[in-house]
């Protein structure tokens, strides 16, 4: 689905390259908002409707999000990056700081969506592209959802998520790989990579873990918060209850993952033990070799004077290093060491 950047309207006058990417899904199906003077005829309208904003500069999206007729601490709070997941419900709005997953590396994405008035806005940095069945999907919907505001704030997060878990689903994939390879051969993974993907679904996994518990509390008592259609509370516990199933799913694959690393980490250090046993065995076996040679070596003018025949030299210098490698060998061979 082609996005273009918004022009026309007040904006015209900035740089092209600081416009953000938005997207109107409603029972039209999903739209390219090419100019800002065509939000008035949606707010105008009882249709009810999805804008999606990604990227752009905090300026040229404050501009935007006042042509949505929003507070200015709606328009301060959408643009506060770097919050803590979570969610708050009152009779007039809904907020919600929570996440998308990057399929670059396996991170999350914050993404800040808020239900007011007759829209859902969602506002977000990174591929637009990734919420494009999720749109889809509302657009699908949103004919059902007419008087129910409730409900649909709660079907678009659950669309949300449902991005997060099919990448869930592609860290099983990941990890079922790496378990294979590891049985095959394990000096093949990347250890550090490894430890870094590891790392990243752990974040994952504690981020969703809080998430869920301010889910769970948002939505205690949900059915008698004035305003609320009894809809819209089944959605929002529902939701609830799907956070926490993803909470739970990303722990398992990070336990799952941990495990991996520890049993690379038990080969490894078994392989290096192994290989110092040879070492010792090879020094052990060599060890005769060295002090005869050290020994003739520091009495040399005596081994002159003495060793003056072939068959000393023979049994001294040939036979008896010889003998001593076999010795050892033999009593190694005993003890089981070789």
């Amino acid at each position: 689905m082609c996005l273009i950047r918004l022009t026309g309207g007040p904006m015209e006058q900035m740089h092209e390259a600081s416009f953000p990417l938005a997207r109107i899904s409603s029972v039209r199906g999903v739209e390219k908002l090419e100019n800002g003077a065509n939000l008035p005829k949606w707010l105008d309208s009882d249709d009810l409707f999805w804008i999606d904003i990604v990227g752009g500069d905090k300026p040229t999206r404050a501009g935007l999000l006042q042509q949505l007729g929003l507070e200015d601490t709606d328009i301060e709070w959408a643009q506060r990056f770097g919050q803590a997941g979570r969610i708050t419900i009152s009779r007039e709005k809904l907020r919600a700081v929570t996440w998308l997953a990057k399929e670059a590396n396996g991170g999350l994405t914050e993404i800040h969506l808020l239900r007011t008035r007759n829209f859902i806005l969602t506002i977000w940095d990174g591929d637009a592209a990734t919420l494009d069945g999720a749109m889809t999907g509302f657009a699908e919907r949103v004919g059902q959802l007419k008087g129910t505001p409730y409900r649909a704030a709660a079907i678009v997060l659950q669309l949300l998520l449902g991005v997060l878990e099919h990448a869930v689903s592609d860290i099983d994939g990941q990890l079922q790989a790496t378990d294979v390879q590891f049985e095959r051969n394990p000096t093949a993974i990347d250890f550090r990579s490894l430890s870094s993907r590891i790392q990243r679904l752990h974040t994952a996994w504690a981020s969703i873990d809080r998430y869920s518990i301010a889910v769970k509390s948002a939505t205690v008592g949900i059915e008698a918060m004035p305003g609320m259609d009894q809809r819209g509370a089944a959605e929002l516990n529902d939701y609830a209850e799907q956070v926490e199933d993803v909470q739970h799913r990303l722990q398992e694959r990070y336990r799952w993952g941990a495990e991996i690393i520890q049993h690379f980490a038990t080969a490894l250090a078994q392989r290096q033990s192994e290989q110092i046993s040879r070492l010792t065995v090879v020094s052990v076996i060599f060890l005769p070799i060295t002090f005869l040679t050290g020994y003739f070596g520091m009495n040399f003018n005596w081994m002159i004077a003495r060793l003056n025949n072939p068959v000393a030299f023979g049994l001294l210098g040939v036979l008896l290093p010889i003998s001593s490698v076999v010795v050892t060998v033999v009593w190694f061979k005993r003890r089981g060491l070789m």
